[in-house]
């Protein structure tokens, strides 16, 4: 069993706050474990929001190229007649 994870079959737990509250079943992190869990939770997000942004980026930057090249188009007919 890794040292970082505790299997727990049935127990009390001992808040800060002086509370003991019964659990059955469950897996508990140590502090450590539960710090680097959090800080690759916050990465993941971070590069999901910067994949969003740079999409986003993107569609906007090619429908200002569209809509350029649809009025330059567009423009250029109206001189051939």
């Amino acid at each position: 069993m890794d040292s970082t994870l505790l299997e727990v079959k049935k127990g009390v737990l001992h808040s800060f706050d002086g509370e003991a509250h019964e659990v059955e079943g469950g897996a508990y992190l140590s502090p450590e474990a539960y710090l680097r869990t959090a800080g690759e939770l916050e990465a993941l997000r971070r590069r999901r929001l910067d994949e969003s942004n740079s999409l986003l980026l993107g569609l906007v930057f090619g429908s200002a190229l569209l809509g350029l090249a649809a009025g330059y188009w567009l423009g250029r007919r109206g001189e051939d007649d």
